[in-house]
């Protein structure tokens, strides 16, 4: 009965909704981007088993590429398959897995398409990241007898309460689920209450510790004077900022007007949404700069504002960042990676929405590794505070890289559990 009812929504919901569809495929690149593949028409391909690993985006592809590559090893008489669903997400996991990974487009969770999946990509596992439960994919792959595990698992506090509302329909989903390998134990709690079997449950951590930078970049200078700051310039960026938090704006503006010369660095969540950031700024005497304007040799300008607006920059500028703010945490979103700043040995700030990243968050913040802000002048006394304090601002930044460096090995503990389920 959860099925029928499931597909009869989605194929209404698609049918009512099909001229708006249309519309989107036929004026947005992006919504067109896989489109046959996620109808289940994949490029030929040999009939040799798989292990299927399915990563939606960048952080989810991010997160798992050192888990295909164990995988890789530990079982090469499997081919990988890696699926994702955004164009960004296929261009990472191309250039980052394509050496040993097919790279494919997840199909609709129509159960025609996702029994043409199953059938094209022909898997003995099907892995998939963070929270992706896809019903009709996931009962195709159980009837093609392939195992199904939930790796790096989470349950956000924005989607538990509406999972544990429909966990009627959710107990009879997770059946065909193997193995659930949470990254912590209120997710682990999350899960079992929603309608996972507790003994399938195991809390293995979270593989973005182990996709955080182990060294920083090697030539900090070369990276500064590419984008038109000093040597001795010192950087606050804002990263992964969305629209909302604007906040987080203005208190680095005030900082700068308390520490003349420190550069504000914004690297939005959605690079091609930036204009609310260059609104957010109106007024101060600030000029803004986005970083596709930049000429090659960018020269210091000593009231600039830069924009990071090109794709794949934010990681490598986290390591040249004297104070880093993360986003998506002063909206209700759940906020982005803290991961990547504090591998540097950058102490991160945040907002008070982490729930994406609950475990992580709360690690960083108990060994003083972090430290959360609410308003923006909270932003702004914690900017000022520790650009007048470098002792300080070292110390909470080699506590940040501790705590990154003592919580790897989790793609070990992953791989070997979904050896066990295997071969179990």
């Amino acid at each position: 009965m959860p099925y029928l009812i499931y597909n009869f929504l989605l194929y209404t919901g698609a049918l009512i909704l099909s001229p708006f569809i249309v519309w989107r495929l036929a004026t947005t690149k992006k919504h067109r981007a896989g489109f046959f593949q996620k109808l289940g028409f994949y490029p030929s391909r040999n009939i040799e088993k798989s292990i299927w690993i399915h990563a939606v985006s960048v952080g989810e592809v991010m997160a798992a590429e050192k888990l295909a590559r164990k995988l890789a090893v530990k079982t090469p008489n499997f081919k990988i398959v890696i699926t994702v669903t955004t164009p960004t997400g296929h261009e990472v996991a191309t250039k980052k897995l394509s050496d040993i990974a097919d790279i494919l487009y997840f199909p609709y969770d129509f159960s025609i398409s996702a029994k043409k999946a199953v059938q094209a990509i022909n898997p003995a596992t099907f892995i998939t990241i963070d929270t992706e439960i896809w019903p009709n994919t996931m009962r195709a792959c159980k009837r093609a007898k392939a195992c199904v595990v939930l790796a790096n698992g989470r349950i956000s506090d924005r989607s538990y309460p509406r999972y544990k509302s429909l966990s009627w329909f959710f107990e009879a989903v997770l059946l065909n689920v193997d193995a659930f390998l949470m990254q912590g134990a209120t997710d682990a709690k999350r899960i079992v209450e929603i309608g996972a079997n507790p003994l399938r449950v195991k809390v293995t951590g979270s593989l973005k510790f182990d996709s955080t930078p182990v060294e920083a970049q090697a030539n900090k200078e070369i990276l500064k004077s590419s984008i038109g700051v000093g040597p001795n310039d010192k950087i606050f960026l804002l990263g992964s900022l969305h629209e909302g938090e604007e906040a987080a704006i203005r208190g680095a503006i005030k900082a700068r007007e308390a520490f003349e010369g420190l550069k504000i660095v914004i690297a939005p969540r959605r690079i091609e949404n930036i204009e609310w950031i260059e609104k957010a700024l109106e007024g101060s005497d600030l000029t803004v700069t986005r970083k596709s304007c930049l000429p090659k040799v960018p020269q210091a300008e000593e009231r600039s504002v830069l924009i990071i607006d090109t794709f794949g920059e934010l990681s490598k500028l986290y390591s040249i960042a004297d104070l880093v703010f993360v986003g998506g945490s002063l909206i209700n979103h759940g906020g982005q990676n803290p991961l990547e700043p504090a591998g540097y040995g950058v102490a991160p700030m945040f907002g008070p929405s982490m729930s994406n990243f609950r475990d992580v968050a709360e690690t960083l913040l108990n060994c003083g590794g972090a430290w959360r802000v609410t308003s923006e002048p909270e932003v702004a006394d914690l900017a000022i505070s520790l650009l007048n304090d470098p002792e300080k601002r070292e110390k909470a930044g080699l506590s940040a890289k501790s705590a990154v460096d003592k919580n790897r090995g989790t793609t070990d503990i992953t791989a070997e559990e979904i050896l066990k389920v295997m071969n179990g």
